[in-house]
């Protein structure tokens, strides 16, 4: 190198230097400025605008019940309503962790299996044709995680008082790190579209920390309905998985499966051909499941019961031990069926201290009703 280069060279990694000192300096100073200001803080148009345009989101949300009489958030509010789209469905998916390297300094996280939704009255009477959504949103990322989910030109007919909505959700385990937050947004279909009334349209918020029982049913009366969500409290949990797959046979099943937890009796509907038919997907025979995704604690066995239609009464019963990672298979013999269940194990956070979407995740940290997003 010549040496009027080197004579130059320190003087421009001294002002790199200074440059990098300087930026970090400037992501310190933004780290420790508060998330949020509260409305009586504001002292800049560019603020008061942001104000007022979140405080015209979240009275959207804030609606009047003619059942109750009163008015009541139907949706989440309290996220940063002008960066943070309440539609998105959530980024993740089952499995998260399944093929990882877990520390053993991981710990696991709380969840919830929602067992049913049952249609407690009808103000209405029946039958009545049912259609929207019930999500649940949970603090990996606050988006809608789908439990029942139709439109329209899909309605569930309801016939009688206590018939339960036919879940086909969640996708993914629901992340229980301190709350759950349930949108129940149902309607009735008529003949024309502009004439459908609400059914049932409510936020029901689930604390972990006040929760007493392992099966707990939250009771709500909204619009032209009382309706019973009822979900289990899973401790520790592990995700599973669920495939079935037919290995030889008629590649139509006529029966049902559902599953439980050796604590926990209560059984969750998985497949039933009286529901949706006989169906499989794909050339690899695999049945398509109402719902493929449950929760267990560590502790606990999964508990599969195959209820097949050709005149065996006996369902076939086995177990799952749950697993940190990986998979387990059991191949049985069901009413003239060779099948191959599969349960994939992941935990559902790697720890509690980098679980960044507990608060951090961009717009789902808690804005209260008198402070500004930033």
């Amino acid at each position: 190198m010549a040496a009027e280069d080197c004579d130059g060279l320190p003087m421009y990694i001294e002002e790199d230097e200074e440059e990098a000192a300087a930026e970090k300096q400037k992501r310190r100073q933004q780290s420790q400025k508060p998330p949020f200001k509260y409305s009586w803080e504001i002292d800049t148009p560019e603020e008061n605008a942001r104000w007022e345009l979140r405080r015209t989101m979240m009275n959207k949300l804030f609606e009047f019940d003619p059942k109750t009489g009163s008015r009541s958030y139907t949706q989440v509010w309290f996220v940063n309503l002008i960066t943070f789209n309440l539609d998105d469905e959530t980024q993740y998916g089952p499995m998260r962790f399944t093929d990882s390297l877990i520390g053993g300094d991981h710990m696991l996280t709380d969840s919830l299996n929602v067992l049913c939704l049952k249609i407690r009255s009808s103000d209405v009477g029946y039958p009545i044709n049912v259609y929207g959504t019930v999500i649940v949103r949970d603090r990996l990322d606050m988006k809608c995680n789908y439990i029942f989910k139709r439109n329209r030109n899909n309605c569930q007919l309801v016939e009688s008082e206590g018939e339960s909505l036919i879940l086909t959700g969640p996708t993914r385990g629901i992340v229980l790190s301190t709350d759950a937050y349930f949108e129940i947004n149902l309607k009735i279909k008529q003949d024309r579209e502009s004439e459908d009334r609400q059914f049932c349209k409510t936020l029901i918020d689930v604390d972990s920390a006040r929760i007493n029982d392992t099966v707990k049913t939250e009771t709500t009366s909204s619009w032209l309905s009382e309706v019973d969500l009822m979900f289990s409290y899973v401790k520790k949990a592990l995700e599973g998985t669920i495939e079935i797959r037919i290995l030889s046979g008629s590649s139509s099943f006529y029966g049902r499966v559902t599953v439980c937890t050796t604590d926990i009796p209560s059984h969750i509907l998985l497949y039933d051909s009286d529901v949706h038919g006989a169906n499989t997907i794909g050339n690899d025979r695999v049945l398509k499941l109402l719902r493929h995704v449950v929760s267990v604690s560590v502790d606990q066995m999964l508990i599969f019961h195959i209820y097949p239609r050709s005149g065996d009464l006996n369902p076939r019963i086995f177990e799952f031990t749950p697993q940190i990672k990986g998979a387990d298979k059991v191949e049985i013999t069901c009413g003239g069926h060779r099948m191959l269940v599969k349960v994939t194990w992941s935990i559902l956070s790697v720890k509690r201290g980098s679980l960044e979407a507990s608060f951090g995740c961009p717009g789902t940290g808690y804005y209260g009703p008198d402070t500004v997003p930033p």
